[in-house]
């Protein structure tokens, strides 16, 4: 196998991992969330959903802005689930140390996300409420953050299982890391 074809097997089992975190299941019983690319679900309009339209992370996050933090090793993969009333919309981006992430907004309150993890992290970032969790303790590696919105939350999930960040950063660190950065993209208001 050259190095190529590698890195193809290391992006594809990467965004596997994320969209298996994103896919976890409640102890309540919640369906697991179904994945579609962004062109099969235009259908799904923002008023049906609830989710926050005043942002779009898929378009924040710019290429520069990427760059700069070194998340930038391969464009933007478009990413929305639903799980019944609960649908989270944004992308997925793949840093250059080889770790992924997703940035998506979510018609999810922080009042919802601390029912379904009591033992969530409270935090506040740039003033912004926020919760940090992981949603599969038993799946190394992951970690999420949901910062307050008013129409829901913005959702921030790192998937490192191999532990590449660059400053040995732990996936819960990082995912705080990343959420100071984008929070400063945030409308005000939102």
């Amino acid at each position: 196998m050259n190095n190529r074809s590698r890195l193809l097997v290391g992006a594809t089992v990467s965004a596997a991992v994320l969209a298996l975190l994103t896919a976890c299941t409640s102890e309540k019983g919640t369906p697991t969330p179904q994945t579609t690319s962004a062109a099969s679900t235009s259908a799904v309009s923002s008023s049906t959903t609830g989710t926050a339209t005043a942002f779009d992370p898929c378009t924040a996050l710019t290429p520069e802005f990427l760059a700069q933090h070194q998340w930038d090793a391969r464009a933007p993969e478009h990413k929305q689930t639903t799980t019944g009333a609960f649908t989270w919309k944004g992308c997925a981006y793949l840093a250059q140390a080889r770790y992924t992430f997703g940035v998506q907004t979510t018609n999810g309150t922080l009042a919802q996300v601390r029912e379904k993890f009591p033992t969530a992290t409270e935090l506040t970032i740039d003033g912004r409420k926020a919760l940090r969790y992981e949603a599969r303790p038993d799946v190394p590696g992951g970690c999420t953050v949901n910062l307050d919105m008013k129409s829901g939350s913005l959702y921030i999930l790192v998937d490192d299982p191999r532990g590449l960040h660059p400053r040995k950063l732990s996936p819960c660190d990082n995912a705080t890391e990343i959420a100071e950065a984008v929070v400063s993209l945030l409308p005000q208001g939102s």
